[in-house]
């Protein structure tokens, strides 16, 4: 006797999936892009476990978009836990996007190849290139599938065609590569926050209606990408030459002090006066001693007397060249010095100025989820250390999917933006504010209690209410859940993040448009 999960599957390999419009190549796909993921987060494999529920034959529509959106947004947000560091990131996206077109047309062998090929680059550009050659190779999988009795031969292996014929539509690619190219466009924006093609590049995504659009806007992620990489090659190379110049500045500076301060020739030169002039006085006690004429005995004592003064003044002018030789050295070290500290207070200013970028969001103005990680284990360490409490606010726009696709992009970034600056008014300078990704903010809120928090949380959800949100002379209703937890004593970040997480997830539960506390 079959399962419901092994009727679905036997349903799906037939084609005949359930009443409610879905493909059995979307169940399918489905099923093996929550496989993939498994493993990675004990949230995730909740949420991959619903899914995979709402895909049998006995789950409703609404269940199944219930459990896709979640599932959805919480890929998108980034909270799912990826290897570190920008290239293994991005490399770890496109395996994951060749694994997914791979599962869907098992039989194409040039995705099997190319997903070989990318697992064996070891370097961003290696990456980019197998990204490169993926895109016309699916849009063309995508064009032959669309036309009925299109030929699939020179893709799939001979006798395999009928299996994929008809079966790659543009829902199932936008299915499969939005989410993926959303988080990579995420991961692009903490680097290169202010670069508006990553907010045109979102609003392309959303307004896909074939497959050449398509193949547009990967393009043009996969140029931003290569764009972003090159820059960081260019900031290091900088960097690289600014340190190598220095090292030539310091070289010189201490070059220079070497000789305008060469202590062992001054004392050499004052070693030679003594011993001529003392070699001059000898003589004149010699000649007094051995002549008794009084006019051989002034002439001696006068040539000598000469001499010994030309010496004594060549000394003085060798000295006097000497140091106006050191003065002019130690003036120009002077000048070098005082320029590489000017250099070195721009570089400064610059990389303050960079950090500063890199920790905004350029949308709303207040922090990104870059400034909101490093500041939340400032807090914590300061918490842990005074034991001052410390409290988070998780705060999610309803049905902010649905404001967009009613009534534009435009729209609902007015809403994260109104939204930003009505938090941001409501809290004290110590607090912090951040933008966690898409329609998420977070708070962190020093020294104050978890039922003082609730009451911030409670004072946001009243004002959005109030705000009296409008579009092209329409109404629309924005309303607020936001999940609130203080910090335990030895608690980490991530549980705490956790904590609030589950209290927001519990007001969307029950009925959206609230707070709630953990």
């Amino acid at each position: 006797m079959q399962t419901k999960a092994a009727a679905s599957d036997e349903a799906n390999r037939n084609g005949n999936g359930n009443g409610n419009g879905r493909s059995a190549l979307l169940a399918r796909l489905a099923v093996e892009l929550t496989r993939l993921a498994q493993g990675r987060d004990p949230k995730l494999d909740y949420l991959l476990e619903q899914l995979r529920v709402s895909l049998s034959d006995s789950a409703s529509s609404s269940e199944f978009k219930d459990s896709a959106a979640r599932f959805l947004k919480y890929i998108v947000s980034g909270r799912v836990e990826f290897a570190s560091g920008f290239e293994l990131s991005i490399k770890t996206t496109a395996v994951e996007l060749f694994a997914a077109i791979e599962s869907c047309f098992p039989s194409v062998t040039q995705v099997a190849n190319l997903k070989g090929e990318l697992m064996l680059a070891a370097s961003l550009q290696e990456t980019v290139e197998q990204v490169e050659k993926i895109i016309p190779l699916l849009v063309d999988i995508g064009l032959n599938s669309s036309e009925p009795g299109a030929e699939l031969a020179p893709l799939v292996e001979p006798g395999l065609a009928a299996e994929s014929q008809g079966a790659l539509s543009l829902a199932h690619v936008l299915d499969v590569i939005a989410p993926v190219l959303v988080k990579l466009l995420d991961q692009l924006n903490l680097l290169e926050p202010d670069d508006g093609r990553l907010v045109s590049v979102r609003n392309d995504l959303a307004r896909i209606v074939s497959m050449d659009e398509l193949e547009a806007v990967l393009g043009e992620a996969l140029t931003l990408v290569i764009e972003v990489a090159r820059h960081i090659d260019q900031e290091r190379q900088y960097t690289e030459q600014f340190l190598a110049q220095l090292r030539l500045q310091l070289k010189s500076l201490e070059e220079g002090l070497a000789a305008s301060i060469d202590i062992e020739a001054s004392l050499q030169s004052v070693n030679n006066i003594q011993l001529e002039v003392g070699g001059e006085v000898s003589g004149m006690e010699a000649a007094v001693n051995e002549n008794n004429d009084l006019d051989v005995l002034k002439q001696i004592i006068r040539t000598r007397a000469e001499r010994l003064s030309t010496k004594v003044a060549d000394y003085v002018e060798t000295e006097k060249q000497q140091l106006e030789t050191a003065k002019g050295k130690i003036e120009e070290l002077t000048r070098q010095t005082q320029a590489m500290n000017e250099e070195v207070e721009g570089l400064r200013h610059q990389l303050m100025e960079k950090q500063q970028v890199l920790v905004m969001d350029s949308l709303t103005g207040v922090a990104n989820r870059g400034g909101f990680d490093k500041r939340i284990e400032e807090e914590l360490a300061r918490s842990h250390r005074i034991g001052f409490p410390l409290s988070i606010l998780l705060v999610d726009i309803d049905k902010f999917k649905f404001v967009n696709d009613t009534f534009g992009h435009k729209a609902g970034d007015k809403v994260l933006q109104t939204i930003a600056k009505l938090m941001a008014g409501r809290v004290r300078d110590t607090d912090y504010i951040a933008r966690y990704g898409g329609d998420e903010f977070v708070l962190l809120l020093p020294g104050t209690s978890v039922d003082d928090a609730l009451a911030v949380a409670q004072g946001f959800c009243d004002a959005v209410k109030r705000c009296g949100f409008h579009s092209r002379g329409q109404s629309v209703e924005v309303s607020l859940s936001i999940g609130v937890a203080q910090l335990k004593e030895g608690e980490s970040s991530e549980a705490l993040f956790e904590r609030a997480d589950v209290a927001m997830y519990e007001v969307k539960d029950n009925g959206r448009d609230g707070c709630a506390k953990a």
